[in-house]
């Protein structure tokens, strides 16, 4: 079971357990369900915004100075866990749907929970969801699919060789996963590299092989990204810079956010290319010099050629021996 299954099914056997022992200490609560007074804090905290709606009384509430201060748990607000949840067509939907979307990326015993799920669901609904709902996702190996989900359910470190298909290149990594998803009809593995020493995304289609070790997964105290507004964020006020990019810089485009706007014959492509700011907007486009070329800003493209000039003339100057 993966970390956020473990959390979910934590805090829901939690309210029940403090609803029976109001003014339990943390450090007992803690002790009660095997994890440590901070993990129970960040639980308590997420529980406030669950509930059956959006206002007082209709989400979960606790005693803040009183856990603060005191370390001690009141647990207010939460009589409705102990009623039939009631949903509307609506949310039935989306529930289906999101089903469905899960369904598309689980494997092996998942399976038979979310069928039952959307059997019991689509039962509810009836003819509101008359309508097929198909999640589609780019296919996978079942093999690799299976391993990296076992990964996730036993905490084991995975050994995969993964795939870079524009440089034509493969590496053998050594990671500790932290979850599955899915973005723009793919699938992404999270997980922390340890090449890398960092958090990274690797599309389950270019994971070639993958293996379970013996080796239990570490936790490296790595925040992962909030990915609720989207794998790739663009806003209007987004600096980009408009490219051509040679069959080189190809790979740009799998790394970056990239709007990928025409693919010559040539091979040269014409993409926009979206960074947090112009200053490494600008250091891009001098990491990869022969092989992107910037169309506009006009400014930015200006910065690019001067810098560059800069570089050249320092290796024309003559070098002083002391």
């Amino acid at each position: 079971m993966s970390r956020s299954q473990q959390q979910v099914v934590r805090m829901l056997a939690m309210v029940p357990y403090l609803q029976g022992n109001d003014g339990v200490p943390v450090n007992e609560v803690a002790a009660e369900f095997g994890v440590t007074p901070k993990v129970i804090r960040d639980d308590l905290r997420l529980l406030m915004y669950t509930g059956t709606g959006e206002y007082a009384g209709e989400l979960i509430d606790f005693d803040l100075t009183a856990l603060e201060q005191d370390g001690i748990v009141h647990i207010r607000d939460a009589e409705f866990m102990t009623r039939p949840l009631r949903i509307s067509a609506r949310e039935g939907v989306a529930l289906i749907v999101a089903l469905r979307t899960l369904r598309a990326s689980a494997s092996g015993p998942e399976l038979t929970v979310i069928d039952s799920a959307l059997a019991k669901l689509e039962s509810a609904v009836g003819d509101t969801v008359s309508a097929p709902v198909d999640v589609l996702l780019d296919e996978t190996d079942p093999v690799i699919h299976g391993a990296i989900v076992h990964a996730l359910a036993s905490g084991k470190r995975l050994q995969i060789t993964y795939a870079t298909a524009t440089r034509d290149e493969q590496s053998d990594r050594e990671v500790d996963p932290r979850r599955l998803f899915t973005e723009q009809g793919r699938l992404y593995l999270e997980a922390w590299c340890l090449k890398a020493e960092d958090l990274r995304f690797f599309r389950l289609d270019r994971i070639l092989a993958a293996q379970v070790t013996g080796t239990d997964a570490e936790d490296h105290d790595a925040t992962p990204r909030d990915l609720s507004d989207g794998f790739f964020t663009v806003g209007d006020q987004t600096p980009y810079v408009l490219v051509d990019l040679h069959p080189r810089a190809h790979w740009l485009t799998e790394y970056y956010q990239v709007d990928l706007i025409e693919e010559s014959d040539d091979g040269v492509w014409r993409a926009k290319v979206y960074g947090a700011d112009w200053a490494w907007l600008r250091r891009l486009v001098l990491r990869n010099a022969g092989s992107v070329s910037v169309i506009e800003p006009d400014t930015l493209r200006s910065q690019v050629v001067e810098d560059a000039r800069l570089a050249l003339q320092a290796y024309d100057e003559p070098v002083t021996t002391l």
